[in-house]
């Protein structure tokens, strides 16, 4: 029901409330309205505010979705009903008998939207391309005035830089805890000092625009593979004038809190090809941490809301914990997660299934050892390619890898000896991050089996026959508790899947 709790002369079919907004679902058409509302960072209080802020939102959202953005129209009451005024595109100065104004949309389809799309599994490669292609075109089509820029600058990025940050900590220990606050704090407030050149080479490269704002994966749809792009913001220039490398990292950031990590991965892949911006890693990772953090802040602010219903709070503590979690992944890349064990215990398996789910690349120790014997993967090497020498070069190689991690990568070798262990968590700590062990492993019959029907295939990489087994294990050495890792035990005979769920609980 609308403020005037009158209904609508329209064939409603369903309604939609937010904190601002209504919007009026019909088969065909949706209306939006503002709601009579004043927020810190929002005024639709009076009427003429209401008609001004309906005029920003189809002249504004016309830059990604004109053929979605009808018009607006004047809201009237008429026996005892609200009934729409003609479509148009400018409003008139408020006349008696005007209720309000609506912006007029065409329907989407529900199973249309991006967030649906990928729970039916539909949603690809080849969407997120199209959805980078009409946004950097949106980007282009204005340029930024000297207005627009300025907002990219340091002085002007930094009280609400600092300031978000410091409203997170009111959340600890409710939503994250005080040591994952202090590792935010460090990094968003000391990149951010250490770092202002970074931000004035972006202003330097033309990066900034007067964008979307608030482009999350729910505001985004897709019909008949074109992207619609939905409901900016438009109530505060400010919230739009953004390093269009961050508002990319709004929607990754978003993909990932529904758990599409290896989408983010593409949107970032896509963003980069499309608009020809070779941007720093550290700063998209900064951006990242940030806005998950912003979007920790701005859900836990209902636990402070009297009228929020006890089971809405207890989900928006998880969902804030949630997002929180997500910026101190950030935080502490690059993650390097090393999947070890002898070798046909399924351990590349595992990392295959890990380097997917996150979109990290799999630097597997057998595809090493044949690069640097300059063969194909699936040719056989002779023995003396197995020397203690050859293997030290294959493992500086795979610590090599880990030094160019950008936000994960995975180390898929059987890292049997405590001293290899070792080297790998330096390797880590040098690039800035941290390392995580997957110990894989299973029965010796089941490691047989796998080994003889690996032998008929001759795609194969491993040259390891079964007759190794025993040998392997002798040679393995266990991982014990003075070594400090951080470590996870698998047991192989387990589906992949339910290793990436441990490994995303572990770094989440």
């Amino acid at each position: 029901m609308h403020h005037t709790g009158l209904p609508f002369a329209l064939p409603v079919e369903r309604e939609i409330q937010t904190h601002a907004n209504l919007v009026v679902l019909t088969a065909e058409r949706a209306y939006k309205l503002k709601k009579p509302v004043k927020f810190p960072f929002l005024d639709y209080s009076t009427l003429a505010l209401r008609r001004q802020m309906i005029l920003n939102e189809l002249h504004l959202n016309r830059r990604f979705a004109p053929d979605i953005y009808l018009g607006v129209a004047e809201v009237r009451e008429r026996e005892g009903k609200l009934a729409l005024g003609e479509l148009r595109d400018d409003l008139p100065e408020p006349t008696a008998g005007v209720q309000d104004y609506c912006v007029v949309m065409k329907r989407i389809p529900d199973d249309a939207w991006l967030p649906a799309l990928m729970r039916d599994g539909k949603l690809d490669e080849r969407h997120i391309i199209a959805l980078m292609r009409a946004l950097v075109q949106a980007y282009r089509a204005e340029q930024a005035t000297e207005q627009v820029r300025a907002a990219g600058l340091p002085a002007n990025l930094r009280h609400n830089t600092l300031a978000n940050i410091a409203e997170c900590e009111p959340f600890v220990p409710e939503c994250l805890t005080r040591e994952r606050w202090q590792r935010l704090d460090a990094l968003l407030r000391g990149w951010f000092e250490r770092n202002p050149e970074v931000f004035e080479a972006r202003v330097a490269q033309d990066r900034i625009r007067d964008g979307h704002g608030d482009l999350k994966p729910g505001n985004i749809a897709f019909v008949d593979g074109r992207p619609i792009i939905t409901d900016c913001i438009e109530f505060n220039p400010l919230f739009r004038r953004l390093d269009t490398l961050c508002e990319v990292a709004f929607l990754a950031t978003g993909l990932e809190s529904l758990g599409a990590f290896e989408m983010a991965v593409h949107v970032f892949n896509a963003y980069r090809e499309v608009a020809e911006d070779e941007y720093p890693e550290a700063l998209r990772r900064y951006y990242q941490a940030h806005l998950a953090c912003v979007m920790g802040k701005v859900t836990a602010l209902q636990l402070n809301e009297p009228e929020v219903p006890v089971e809405q709070k207890h989900r928006a503590r998880e969902q804030a914990a949630t997002h929180f979690a997500l910026a101190d992944f950030h935080a502490r890349e690059p993650h390097v997660v090393v999947v070890m064990g002898i070798m046909g215990c399924g351990k590349s398996t595992v990392a295959n299934a890990i380097g997917a789910h996150f979109g990290w690349p799999v630097v597997n120790s057998d595809v090493e050892r044949k690069r640097l014997c300059g063969v194909s993967p699936s040719d056989r090497l002779p023995q003396e390619a197995y020397s203690r020498e050859m293997s030290v070069k294959v493992y500086d190689a795979l610590y090599e890898a880990a030094g160019r991690a950008g936000s994960g990568i995975v180390l898929d070798a059987q890292f049997g000896l405590a001293a290899g262990r070792k080297q790998a968590i330096e390797a880590a700590t040098r690039a800035g991050g941290h390392a995580l062990f997957v110990h894989c492993d299973a029965p010796d019959d089941v490691v047989r089996e796998r080994m003889k029907r690996r032998v008929l295939d001759p795609s194969r990489v491993s040259d390891a026959t079964a007759d190794l087994l025993e040998q392997a294990r002798s040679r393995f050495e266990l991982p014990s508790a003075g070594e400090g890792l951080e470590l996870l035990q698998f047991d192989t005979r387990n589906q992949a899947a339910e290793s990436v769920k441990a490994v995303l609980q572990r770094l989440l």
